[in-house]
């Protein structure tokens, strides 16, 4: 290699791409004639809503059968979300005002502030080195007023289930499973999703499957079914499947509107059939690039707790310093494969939420996490989680799509290891 090949591209050298890597955008990358000849057969039959129109096509109720099935499960709800999906999820589990969930500081903003939207109380604990919640410090955040657990299974992998179950059922709490990041993927053989009381997932444009926006709740409970039908449907039951389950005198409840249009279903259906492909190219490439990248010196390649049921949509390594991971980041994008530090992306990190710092809200009353019984403690606060922080700011995060070719994947192992040499 040229003095200008070795030298990084953050520093004048040559980058070792003419063009940037595609960002991560998996089922988005692949929409195509399937999910054309969907929604134009949704839209000539000019019945967009999922209930009735002159000429229905149930595409709605075909993503939630198809969803389930693959899944794994005994029921799905098609929502607008996946924010909606989790405050659809959450109030059927019966989460309100005062109740505590306790969620990690690591996850998406969604995760939480679906809780605060039903009153309830955020109560946030650690990850670990494979960026899911930490397990070993989960029953220190449990009290008498938590009433659930959402491990969110992050960036593609699922958290450590079989740990975070054993504390729930000790203390008799609800799991709810937040895999809008990873949806399809398994822990120990079953799919991610299917392991709490309830699922909750994500089909927004940067997910494994799209439908732009969009979400899915899935449940093998159907009294709980039935609650997450009514909530996301003004507190009505109009899901022809669910009519034959109901129970006499199934008791009433109020709700509000998460339903998915026919339109944003049909392209679901199309997606739904290409999901198990995409998981199959995305792990193939990671696993490339891990066995390229594996032993260089100074990187840690992310360990998961069931790495054979990752989705293999990132290429996750931490490196010994905060400030070496910036600079690596910085320089993989400078050599056109982009990089980020998870620290510092967005809405992430409990540290960046500052809606909740500030506890800004649609009201005047204050927010529910000043309940005295939170811990004691009157607000979240910026550096709370010192271990949290240290886990992501090491962290250098690339992100895959199963469009990648293996010359595309080689690239990437050969800017790490350029950036490795120079920085580590």
């Amino acid at each position: 290699m040229s003095d200008s090949g070795r030298r990084l591209a953050l520093d004048g050298g040559t980058p070792v791409r003419r063009e940037p890597l595609l960002p991560g955008w998996p089922g988005g990358l692949l929409i195509g004639d399937a999910e054309k000849a969907q929604v134009l057969e949704v839209l000539e039959s000019q019945s967009l809503y999922r209930h009735y129109g002159p000429r229905p096509r149930r595409k709605t109720a075909e993503l939630e059968q198809g969803f389930a099935r693959v899944i794994g499960a005994r029921h799905a709800l098609a929502v607008t979300s996946g924010t909606g999906a989790l405050i659809v999820g959450l109030a059927a589990l019966g989460v309100g005002p005062g109740d505590e969930v306790v969620v990690p500081a690591y996850t998406w903003v969604a995760t939480v502030n679906a809780v605060v939207t039903l009153g309830a109380v955020p109560v946030f604990v650690d990850i670990d080195e494979s960026l899911t919640m930490d397990p070993t410090v989960l029953e220190a955040a449990i009290t008498p007023a938590t009433v659930a657990i959402v491990p969110v299974h992050m960036r593609g992998a699922g958290a450590d289930l079989a740990a975070i179950l054993a504390v729930a059922e000790r203390h008799g709490l609800a799991v709810l499973e937040d895999a809008a990041q990873a949806v399809g993927g398994h822990y120990r053989g079953r799919r991610l999703g299917t392991f709490g009381k309830i699922g909750c997932f994500s089909l927004q444009y940067h997910k494994t499957i799209t439908t732009g926006e969009g979400g899915m709740v899935v449940s093998d409970d159907t009294a709980l079914y039935e609650r997450a039908v009514r909530y996301h449907d003004q507190g009505s039951v109009r899901v022809e499947e669910l009519d034959e389950l109901i129970p006499e005198g199934s008791p009433l409840l109020i709700g509000v509107n998460y339903r998915m249009s026919e339109l944003t279903a049909a392209v679901g259906v199309a997606q739904l059939g290409k999901m198990d492909w995409i998981i199959g190219q995305m792990r193939a490439h990671k696993a490339r690039a891990v066995r390229g990248i594996r032993g260089t010196a100074g990187l840690t390649i992310r360990p998961l707790p069931d790495p054979e049921g990752d989705t293999g949509a990132t290429l996750i390594f931490s490196v010994p310093t905060p400030e070496a991971a910036t600079r690596f980041a910085q320089a993989l994008t400078a050599e056109n494969v982009r990089a980020s530090v998870p620290w510092t992306s967005g809405q992430h990190v409990y540290y960046h939420f500052d809606q909740l710092i500030e506890r800004r809200f649609l009201s005047r009353r204050h927010c529910a996490w000043e309940c005295p019984h939170y811990q004691g403690k009157a607000t979240l606060r910026k550096g709370q989680f010192p271990r949290t922080d240290e886990i992501l700011r090491r962290a250098v995060h690339i992100d895959l799509h199963p469009l990648l070719a293996e010359s595309d994947v080689d690239d990437i192992v050969t800017a790490v290891d350029k950036v490795a040499t120079a920085i580590l």
